[in-house]
């Protein structure tokens, strides 16, 4: 279920992000194009990786989990080296150099907007970092589960483990009494049950 519940959470992401890049291709035009390919084509990649791992739960596969892990891995250094190059760019006020990094470097942005769109383009690219970190563990963990699952799954008759309810013995004289010398840590009292 966890694991529906982070590709849910990655879909909403992908359109959101899908949104930014076409209200963003608008804003600045031409000159946006090459970013705006660029992550539509990331986009797309994530999405492939989403379906496989919905089909690695539907089937039960671990091996299906590996492209997921493997674009969060990247997504998740990826906004950290961004982070770091535009916290980096702000401490040596190069307002021009964040401005190129957005793809907007022919559309006039003062420094002071310059300013706290680097900043919030730190925050917010760390608290998707934050939560990417999280949905990893939570594949990870699935992927060493699926792992074990397909061990065990073998030695099953039907290729499909069934767990059965297992109900205390029949209440009859094959099963033990205390008229028959068995005894029960219990006390007696229960004599008068049986």
């Amino acid at each position: 279920m966890a694991g529906v519940v982070v590709t849910l959470v990655e879909i909403l992401l992908c359109l959101l992000s899908v949104y930014g890049l076409f209200r963003n291709l608008h804003l600045f035009g031409s000159s946006y194009l090459f970013w705006f390919v660029l992550g539509i084509l990331s986009v797309i990649v994530i999405f492939v990786a989403i379906a496989l791992m919905l089909y690695a739960i539907k089937t039960e596969k671990a091996r299906w989990l590996i492209p997921h892990l493997s674009a969060q891995v990247f997504l998740i250094l990826f906004l950290i080296i961004v982070a770091i190059v535009v916290s980096i760019l702000l401490l040596f006020s190069a307002n021009q150099g964040i401005r190129n990094l957005l793809g907007v470097y022919d559309y006039y942005i003062s420094d002071e907007s310059t300013f706290w769109l680097g900043i919030m383009i730190i925050v917010i690219y760390l608290m998707v970092a934050i939560l990417e970190v999280f949905f990893l563990i939570i594949v990870w963990r699935l992927y060493k589960h699926l792992k074990n699952y397909s061990r065990i799954n073998h030695f099953s008759d039907d290729k499909n483990i069934h767990w059965q309810n297992v109900n205390g013995p029949p209440k009859d004289n094959a099963h033990g009494s205390p008229a028959m010398g068995d005894v029960y840590p219990y006390g007696q009292e229960r004599t008068q049950i049986l």
